[in-house]
């Protein structure tokens, strides 16, 4: 390798690195992150790692729980602890940045610089669908700790037959401290098994490998007896990745769904045909390779079966196809001068740049580029109340919200939580059950005792026990959020001794509740709006109310007819403050039709085409209504396209509910007096 090439090799490397970090530069806000600071603190609070729960109170008596994750919760809460989100941020990144250049350097220490180089074009390629999983958990370290695997491997094999014990002693050891801080960190440990098994099963063909590879695996198998728990740490895992049920009740562990973002099902599906292009020289060269090939269809099997797996399967498996392509076009690709094979693989780089900022907008976590930490889709404001106001209460709420509410009300209990091994798929079933049916609902508040429950009131899944609650007699509602709503029991004692207060307040997005008010009730609803806390994840509710209450002298007759043209300056004035509250409504109302529905009819009054199409897009994903359908002939008539709506009025008009509906005459009319821009 010439010192150009070596230049290049560099750059890649930087390149690599960086793209991977900055794919995981964005603010904290994955629920499970908080409840596993949640469990950090305990163990520091404790001293010790504690064999009892002390979370939930779905025993009457203290029950057994192994926390697969101490040593990685202990460790992101003193890191949180010392620097705060930005702190554990930093941590991720560098091991992403880490991750990126030890998949670079397995390939190149495998088939050289030009592997290396293929390695770096494919990680780049991955990290749109393999973003989703890039969050502070523990199971990213699978990310950097089976890359040190397979590196880990390449170094102990490489010499067959050759007199180097003292290295090769020292790389079996390496291997089983590395198994041994892999157990205690995270449950997939059992992934570092099944590649060590796959490399033995590869390379016992070899008698000088054969020793090494059983003493490795022998010794992680003691490792895997070595935690606070002993053996126990090892089976309950096999026995929670054996039974299929799992996958039936969290969403994160099923296979690919139609609901689904696209890209996480085509993506693994491309990458699985770009290795199968590479199998006819991965088969033929070192039993290295083929075992590192062995590994990615591990891998590529279980992202199929479960969509955690997609992040995993793109990044780890990027050595092997680098190596493959390399491999495959080898003649090609060793004829290319340096600058030759800087543009061939600089040009898949520059196009592949956008897809990042593509990803952050469009595919899970949807968060932009950042740092720190944000509430957004997080029950901040129920979790502040019950710190502020409950002595113990007894929360419940779904698997991901009590996650959230274990950090952030320290005093809380949960019914159910992230720990689902910890409560079993019957007590799971039982509580899924428990959101569906109004009847089980009632027995789980009074055999649990339940003093609180946590709704997200915009999720349809969630509508059942949204309107058992709102209507259940002795439970008031006491906060409300964009997504989220708290009732509590109306006979309990707060902190300070004195019953919960009621709000007047209804958690929703229609907007029959507000238009229907007069002057008094208006005055105690935006009264009853100051007595939130002014969290950001309460913004968009608010500005909701204030916006449907803003635009009552607008609505046409029938509060279900649109709004009519702004005729003054004041109107005007009205519609901007009303469109700000409403884009700010729609981002914390996380895709509910009506409120994008009225942003874009808002904006439509205000000509502001671009704000008006992009929020009728968000509004059509759950299908058209009457909202989206009429408010898309208010922007087709002041865009100019009158004949588009004269079509669509013929047809509604013989509809026989037609006479009598006063948006649909408000546009007849607005076809011959053409509506203006303010």
């Amino acid at each position: 390798m010439n010192a150009s090439e070596a230049l290049l090799l560099r750059a890649l490397y930087v390149i690599a690195a960086c793209s991977l970090a900055f794919a995981g530069y964005f603010p904290i806000n994955n629920p499970d992150t908080f409840g596993h600071l949640a469990q950090g603190r305990q163990i520091v609070a404790l001293g010790h790692v504690p064999l009892y729960d002390g979370f939930s109170f779905f025993r009457d008596t203290p029950q057994l729980w192994r926390n697969y994750e101490w040593l990685s919760d202990l460790i992101t809460y003193r890191v949180y602890a010392l620097g705060g989100a930005d702190a554990l941020l930093f941590m991720k990144c560098l091991a992403l940045a880490l991750t990126a250049c030890l998949l670079m350097r397995l390939a190149e220490l495998l088939a050289g610089a030009r592997a290396a180089m293929l390695t770096c074009l494919v990680i780049v390629c991955a990290i749109p669908a393999a973003r989703f999983r890039l969050t502070e958990r523990p199971h990213l370290l699978t990310l950097p700790l089976a890359t040190l695997y397979f590196l880990g491997f390449s170094y102990l094999l490489r010499g067959f037959g050759r007199a180097r014990r003292a290295v090769d002693a020292a790389w079996i050891v390496a291997l089983a401290l590395l198994h041994l801080a892999w157990v205690n960190l995270h449950g997939s440990h059992l992934l570092g098994l099944a590649i060590t098994s796959v490399y033995c099963v590869i390379g016992f063909v070899d008698r000088g490998a054969r020793w090494k590879l059983l003493l490795v695996l022998g010794l992680q198998l003691v490792a895997s007896c070595i935690s606070p728990y002993g053996p126990a740490i090892l089976v309950d895992a096999i026995a929670h990745v054996a039974n299929p049920v799992y996958r039936e009740l969290v969403t994160e562990w099923e296979p690919w769904q139609p609901t689904d973002p696209e890209w996480l099902f085509v993506s693994p599906l491309l990458h699985s045909l770009v290795l199968v292009l590479c199998v006819p020289f991965l088969m033929r060269t070192s039993v290295l390779t083929r075992a590192l090939f062995a590994s990615a269809c591990v891998l590529g099997l279980a992202s199929f079966r479960s969509i955690r797996f997609v992040g995993d399967y793109l990044l780890l498996s990027a050595p092997v196809i680098g190596i493959g392509l390399a491999g495959q076009f080898s003649t090609r690709l060793s004829a290319l001068s340096v600058p030759k094979l800087a543009t061939v693989l600089g040009v898949p780089l520059a196009l592949c740049a956008p897809l990042v900022p593509w990803a952050a907008a469009r595919l899970p976590p949807y968060l932009p580029p950042g740092h720190g930490e944000t509430t957004v889709r997080l029950p901040v404001a129920a979790g502040h109340w019950l710190e502020r106001n409950a002595p113990a209460p007894r929360v419940f709420a779904a698997i991901e919200d009590s996650w959230y509410l274990m950090f952030a009300a320290p005093r809380a209990r949960f019914l159910v939580d992230g720990r689902v091994p910890f409560y079993g798929p019957e007590h799971l079933k039982f509580v899924r059950r428990a959101f569906e049916q109004h009847d089980v609902l009632l027995s789980t508040l009074d055999r649990y005792r339940i003093d609180t429950v946590v709704v997200r009131h915009t999720y349809r899944a969630q509508r059942p026990l949204f309107q058992t609650m709102s209507t259940l007699p002795g439970w008031s509602l006491v906060s409300v959020e964009d997504r989220y709503a708290t009732f509590v029991r109306s006979d309990g004692v707060l902190l300070d001794g004195s019953p919960p207060r009621a709000l007047a307040l209804l958690p929703s997005y229609e907007h029959d509740w507000l238009v229907n008010t007069d002057t008094a009730q208006e005055q105690a609803i935006l009264s009853e709006l100051q007595r939130l806390p002014d969290e950001e994840a309460s913004r968009g509710y608010r500005g909701f109310v204030r916006a449907m209450l803003a635009l009552k002298p607008l609505m046409r007759p029938g509060h279900d007819n649109g709004l009519a043209a702004p005729r003054d300056a004041a109107q005007v004035a009205t519609l901007r403050s009303a469109q700000k509250e409403l884009a700010r409504a729609s981002q914390g109302a996380d895709g509910v039709p009506f409120v994008d529905a009225y942003h874009a009819l808002v904006s439509t009054l205000l000509c502001d085409f671009e704000a008006a199409d992009g929020a009728l897009a968000r509004a059509r994903r759950e299908g058209e209504s009457r909202e989206t359908l009429l408010g898309a002939q208010e922007l087709l008539l002041r865009r100019g396209e009158a004949a588009s709506v004269q079509s669509l009025l013929e047809q509604a008009m013989l509809q026989p509910q037609a006479a009598g509906d006063g948006w649909l005459a408000a546009l007849h009319d607005e076809l011959t007096h053409k509506p203006a821009c303010p």
